[in-house]
């Protein structure tokens, strides 16, 4: 039987988006998901968090299609664990995490693979970091950490990270997507996994028409993500001001229900 939502498609940010001021899923947004699901629709999230992260928000965190996370590194499902699509970083990721300890030693370093965040270099951003995302600090050395990686993050003061972006760009110009996602944190991924990359690489996986593909975001870390949604992109009123520009909707705030409004629109939409 059909449903009036099979075929669409919400995407969604979590951190200033999904979730409210007390990086909780509100009641309100948590019933307006469960009916859009409910009634065919295909919702999940895109983050920049470690899977790992994300679990902790299960099973209050109800999706009905594969996720997003580490800043578009790795799709995988979050009901079953399945991975869908991974970046590999090669040794050039090694070379730059080094050389970046060596060039710039207070600048905190951290190492995602397979869902775990491991950090090489620590400082106070990094403990502060892992508190925020409810992670274990797992300290490790390079020579630690075989096998493949998926981002690397960086955490300084903005000033810092900054020079540390402008030698990134010379040094591995076109090797990597690099972007900040706080003015304390810059992220590093495998060319062609941005958020947006895999949230186009998703929708088309899945199926989804184009028109019925919806994306929500707040921080610089959205662009891409809501540049792959077009004209159905949204952004919560609390978004960052380069995002309410890129936006081609408004939605209230994280603490006001941002979801529960998209949906509410959509309920009216597809009839």
């Amino acid at each position: 039987m059909s449903k009036k939502f099979n075929g669409v498609f919400i995407l969604t940010d979590m951190d200033g988006t999904l979730l409210d001021g007390n990086a909780s899923i509100s009641p309100k947004d948590g019933a307006a998901i469960d009916y859009f699901i409910e009634n065919g629709g295909l919702f999940s999230v895109a983050t920049g968090r470690a899977r790992g992260s994300v679990e902790g928000f299960l099973p209050g965190l109800h999706t009905s299609a594969p996720s997003i996370v580490d800043n578009g590194a790795w799709v995988t499902d979050l009901r079953s664990g399945e991975t869908l699509r991974q970046a590999a970083m090669g040794e050039e990721a090694r070379d730059l995490a080094e050389d970046i300890m060596d060039r710039f030693p207070m600048v905190g370093v951290e190492v995602c693979r397979e869902g775990i965040q491991y950090v090489i270099n620590h400082n106070m951003y990094t403990e502060r970091h892992h508190k925020n995302v409810g992670l274990e600090l797992r300290r490790r050395t390079m020579g630690e950490l075989t096998g493949p990686w998926i981002k690397i993050n960086l955490l300084e003061d903005h000033e810092v990270l900054s020079d540390a972006m402008e030698y990134i760009i010379r040094r591995y110009k076109d090797k990597f997507f690099a972007q900040f996602s706080l003015p304390h944190m810059y992220e590093i991924t495998q060319k062609g996994f941005s958020k947006g990359d895999s949230a186009l690489w998703l929708r088309d996986h899945l199926g989804v028409l184009p028109e019925n593909f919806y994306a929500v975001g707040d921080g610089t870390n959205d662009l891409e993500l809501l540049e792959a949604a077009g004209e159905n992109s949204y952004a919560p009123a609390n978004a960052k001001a380069v995002i309410l520009e890129k936006a081609r909707h408004l939605l209230p705030d994280n603490n006001s229900g941002a979801i529960a409004a998209l949906i509410a629109q959509l309920d009216a939409k597809y009839e």
